[in-house]
């Protein structure tokens, strides 16, 4: 049968000018490119050396990968995640280093959350009095931890080999640390020396539903079920502090004058029935210890209400004494709560989830409780451990002891982690990212040896024969073998050339594996290839020329696949994610030096594989011999009593050649552009609608106790990310009214959660500074008038001696970590009555921020959150000059503002090393370019198949996406190059390039596949994604190289005849594709 007409006459751009079709492949009109023919000669010069002298060419890599391993004493592991995420120059970057040089106290949030344990969750009412009390059990053993940091610093020590006098960073954690501190009395203040918690002023900060309660011990132990429903219910109704209970309806904060009071009497009315309340309450007495007042209950035994220590202590004076009561100063709040200064209730919603209401009451029963406790952190950078903070770290580990939550069962001491029988928690502690991570890495260690497991054994199934001689199961371990070399080898080299070894590159040993596998069996499929070739010509070629010949053909087809990888991944270091650039520079340099072992140690593996089967030597047991047998007629092993006729194999060869015959006929080739055009759309619509998200939360396993907290958290409580907007130095005074606007942007815009207060210091500030009756500032000139609602100073040094009173005094405590003053001696950690010695109030602020929390709406997605990032710096800058708002979230934040930008910059690099390294290894454009255009459909149709999998795009998909390039390359480029070797008509070359390389492939494509396939099926989201992304480019490529290739290539792809036959005259190959269609036919 002739060729189609159309084909011919679509396709005749493709012909060299005045060459026939049936010619236009003939070595006289294309030749063999000189560069090819130079890497030709090259490769069979390396495989005539490594042939005759296998021994010194294996001790030669053994030498080189020892030298190379050197590096490791240099090589630097970055475990931080802004310092691989976070895109090089960006804001997040310099506002995180503005802010913990501005504020290095900065907080460690411990988040918890809390439902019934003996009943479930849709039968829980977490509001019940049993619940609450145990709560407040083990509330009371957190306060009691003390964390022995002596014993640290000295295990530290030790484990640094240091003493005194050496430089010891960690000797900030000697002595005991507790989270509320001990007191101590100094120069006539109070400090808590071994104090964990993070402060607002002088109280730790700190929330959970026993704030309700006060705190009060005897209130607690005393709840039922309507006094909880009470004191929950009128919460938030309180307009001005009342120190007293809730739970009790006697309690005087019921009266409307303490509720709200605007003038003087109204106070003193509520302060009078309060004052007559705890006479029968909780009497107390108010003693001058020290010259300064302390108050305390006449018997606490008997203190029904224990916020009468607090009013005692806010309005009394007593008789005069010089003891201290034990655990009593004057301003240790002692069971009084730290709260109570608060004037602003926290939502219930925010502390009590799942709410429903009845007939009687706004919020009758709940279903869950949350809170947080937060650290002050105290944090070291270790080169090899990374950012810790040991004293921390423990304390968390006991407090999720108590949860029942062993956080870390390799540590020491070893806890008994005993679950409540009341309540089950879950949470979100500052370890608990660092320590999941962990657990999900350790936990899949078994999948990824079971892996390896699975590429060794289906090696040494398909490197060889069932066959004690021709086994290939040596070969298998020796590719295994090479990408351990090429691992010590890359992160050694790494190590000279001080280039940070991140955590993705975890995923290197895949990569290596399965582009070692393919090059193994490419370079053991030209080896029988050539073997075969010698006997059927009646001749047997010696060792070095066999892996001569392999080095020749072979080196060529693996030098195109790994060539293209690894300029790829060079080149696309250059992108501005850290991680992903160290990830590429690793990759890029491991294939190189992946692909010099296969020439160096595989090569000669096979070499001295050869003389072993020559001597009829038992694979991997070399010191026996038995009867000598053919390659091809192999005789079982391993006491197999199988047929013989399973041991030949030559299965998957057979079907893939049967299967090609019937794909390049004319209906096979309409059939498959058919189903891969359905295919291909079907992708470019997944590839439309793919969209950027990234979240830290699914890095956790799916059955972490994190996991159960974000779930909780985004169906009960709906809690937003924590932010403080930052006004770097600048005259606040002149700013006044920028604060006051950025104040209102904050509680007008739908950005910000709106049932959590923004904290401004300056509007609390100015409350206090404006009302009628403070002496204060009541000379003091205010712009328009002190009673205008845009109130502010007149009065630069008026404005500044009147915020540092406030600041140190009681009254404005809570901000004295939102402040920074200038002139560091005006600083103060505790209430001060006069103005610090030294301190000049007017030199003003260095530093201030405001506190709110975005809402979870608008940061549910990726996309979402950095556009809330991005546009709330626009406008917060936009009223205030310099000032932004921050969160350490917007480190990880940042990374999807740019990661869709830098997967096309990097997919375009890959692209354009393809097209030359493709064009240029196979110097003939009609076959080229369909290896390009196979690549790029493999990586279209992933992108969109991904989204129908639901992944999305992320750093951790980018790179299995660039590793997915690495594969479809593979795939498609052996065929290729096979096409172009092979001769005859355009279909007898795809047939023939199939049967001849089809096997590797079809193998590369398996074996990858059955690792993939177990860590399928790990908890971890890296592993997981890591699944989906592979196998789909595995089956898409794997399905392009081996079917939508050949059936290209039989159709244009060109004949091309033989040397010889060309010489001797023989019919032209448009002939021979006349006699093969008559015979399909």
């Amino acid at each position: 049968m002739a060729s189609h007409p159309w084909v011919v006459a679509g396709f005749s751009w493709l012909r060299p000018a005045g060459v026939p079709v049936n010619q236009r492949d003939s070595p006289s009109a294309m030749g063999i490119g000189a560069v090819e023919r130079c890497l030709e000669n090259f490769f069979e010069k390396i495989g005539k050396v490594v042939g005759t002298h296998p021994i010194k060419t294996l001790i030669g890599s053994v030498l080189f990968t020892i030298v190379c391993g050197g590096g490791f004493a240099f090589l630097s592991t970055e475990t931080r995640p802004e310092k691989q995420w976070v895109p090089a120059g960006s804001l997040a970057l310099d506002h995180d280093a503005y802010v913990k040089a501005t504020w290095p106290g900065n907080a460690r949030f411990n988040f918890f959350s809390a439902t019934c344990a003996d009943v479930d969750v849709g039968s829980c009412d977490i509001m019940d009095p049993k619940y609450i009390q145990r709560f407040h059990e083990i509330n009371e053993k957190v306060k009691a931890i003390t964390i022995d940091g002596t014993k640290i610093v000295a295990d530290l020590d030790k484990d640094h080999k240091r003493s005194e006098g050496d430089n010891r960073p960690w000797s900030i954690y000697e002595g005991n640390w507790s989270f509320s501190g001990t007191p101590q009395s100094v120069n006539g203040a109070v400090e808590f020396e071994g104090r964990l918690c993070f402060t607002f002023g002088p109280f730790c900060a700190k929330s959970s539903v026993l704030d309700v309660f006060r705190e009060d011990d005897y209130i607690l132990t005393n709840l039922d079920a309507s006094s909880v429903k009470l004191a929950i219910n009128n919460w938030e109704k309180q307009e001005t502090m009342c120190p007293l209970t809730l739970a009790a309806s006697d309690s005087p904060c019921f009266n409307s004058n303490c509720q709200s009071y605007t003038t003087q009497s109204e106070r003193q009315a509520c302060r009078d029935l309060a004052t007559t309340y705890c006479a029968s309450k909780c009497p107390t007495t108010t003693e001058i210890i020290g010259g300064r007042e302390v108050t305390r209950p006449l018997d606490m035994a008997t203190c029904q209400d224990r916020g009468c220590i607090q009013l005692g202590a806010l309005g009394n004076t007593g008789s005069s004494t010089t003891t201290t009561p034990s655990g009593m100063l004057n301003t240790d709040p002692g069971d009084a709560p730290e709260s109570a200064f608060e004037f602003q209730p926290t939502k219930i919603k925010t502390m009590v989830g799942g709410l429903a209401s009845d007939a009687t009451w706004e919020y009758a029963s709940g279903k869950h409780i949350a809170g947080f406790w937060a650290l002050s952190k105290k944090e070291l950078y270790c080169p090899k451990e990374g950012v810790v903070d040991p004293v921390a770290d423990e304390w968390e580990r006991q407090v999720l002891c108590l949860m029942g939550i062993d956080a870390d069962p390799r540590a020491e001491p070893k806890l008994d982690c005993k679950e409540d029988d009341l309540l089950k928690f879950s949470g979100l502690f500052q370890r608990s990212l660092g320590d999941e991570f962990g657990n999900a890495i350790r936990g899949d260690i078994s999948k990824l040896t079971a892996s390896y497991g699975v590429i060794i054994v289906y090696c040494a199934i398909m490197l060889g024969k069932c066959d004690a001689v021709h086994s290939g199961a040596a070969m298998a371990f020796v590719a295994v073998a090479i990408v351990g070399l090429t691992i010590v080898s890359t992160l050694g080299l790494m190590g000279y050339f001080q280039v940070p070894n991140g955590n993705l590159n975890n995923n290197l040993y895949f990569l290596l594996l399965g582009l070692g596998v393919d090059d193994a069996f490419v370079l053991t499929s030209e080896y029988l290839t050539h073997s075969r070739e010698a006997k059927t010509k009646g001749g047997s070629l010696d060792v070095p020329e066999l892996i001569a010949k392999t080095a020749r053909t072979g080196g060529i087809s693996v030098l195109i696949t790994s060539a293209t990888d690894a300029l790829a991944f060079l080149v696309g270091a250059t992108t501005v994610l850290p991680a992903l650039s160290w990830f590429c520079t690793y990759a890029g340099v491991s294939i190189c030096l992946c692909y010099t072992f296969q020439l160096t140690v595989f090569l000669p593996c096979l070499a001295l594989n050869a003389r072993r089967t020559a001597a009829s030597r038992v694979d991997c047991c070399c010191c026996f011999k038995v009867a000598e047998r053919s390659l091809d007629d192999p005789q079982g092993c391993c006491c197999c009593c199988l047929p013989q006729k399973v041991f030949k194999g030559g299965v998957i060869k057979k079907g893939l050649r049967k299967f090609t015959e019937q794909t390049t006929k004319p209906i096979g080739q309409v059939v498959t552009f058919i189903l891969f055009a359905i295919i291909t759309g079907v992708g470019i619509f997944g590839t439309t609608k793919i969209y950027k998200d990234f979240k830290l939360e699914w890095f956790i396993p799916d059955s972490s106790y994190v996991n159960t907290f974000f779930t909780i958290n985004s169906e009960n409580f709906a809690t937003g990310t924590p932010i403080t907007v930052n006004f770097p130095e600048s005259n606040a005074f002149s700013m006044q009214s920028n604060l006051h606007e950025v104040y209102d942007y904050l509680n007008s815009t739908h950005l910000v959660n709106k049932d959590v207060a923004v904290d401004s210091w300056y509007e609390e500030f100015m409350e206090w500074a404006t009302e009628p009756t403070q002496a204060a500032t009541a000379d003091d000139t205010f712009t328009p008038s002190r009673t205008a609602t845009d109130a502010v100073f007149g009065v630069e040094t008026e404005f500044y001696t009147a915020l540092h009173l406030w600041y140190r005094t009681n009254v404005g405590s809570r901000f004295r970590n939102s402040l920074s003053w200038k002139d560091e001696d005006c600083n103060v950690n505790a209430t001060v009555d006069a103005l610090p010695t030294g301190c000049t109030v007017t030199d003003g602020l260095k530093a201030s921020r405001f506190n709110a929390e975005l809402a979870l709406e608008v940061t549910n997605r990726g996309t979402d959150r950095y556009d809330t990032m991005t546009s709330m710096r626009s406008k917060v800058s936009e009223l205030y000059a310099g000032a932004f708002p921050y969160s350490f979230d917007f480190l990880y934040w940042e990374e999807v503002g740019i990661i869709d930008e830098e997967l096309i910059k990097n997919l375009a690099i890959c692209g354009a090393v393809i097209l030359v390294v493709i064009f240029a290894l196979v110097p003939n454009p009609r076959i080229a370019i369909w290896v390009v255009l196979c690549v790029v459909l493999s990586i279209v149709n992933t992108l969109g198949y991904m989204y129908f999998w639901d992944v999305t795009i992320s750093g951790v998909s980018t790179i299995y996406v660039l590793i997915c390039v690495g594969l479809a390359v593979d795939y498609a480029a052996h065929i290729a190059h096979m096409f172009k070797e092979s001769t005859g008509t355009a279909r007898e070359r795809a047939i023939n390039a199939v049967d001849r390389i089809g096997v590797c492939t079809f193998n590369a494509v398996l074996s990858t596949l059955l690792a993939v396939v177990v860590v399928g099926l790990s908890e971890s989201y890296v592993f997981r994604i890591f699944f989906k992304v592979l196998f789909l480019v595995v089956v898409i490529a794997g399905a392009h190289g081996l079917w939508l290739l050949p059936a290209i290539l039989s159709l244009v792809g060109g004949s091309k005849q033989s040397l010889e036959s060309y010489s001797a005259g023989e019919a032209p190959a448009a002939d021979k594709a006349s006699r093969i269609a008559a015979e399909d036919a």
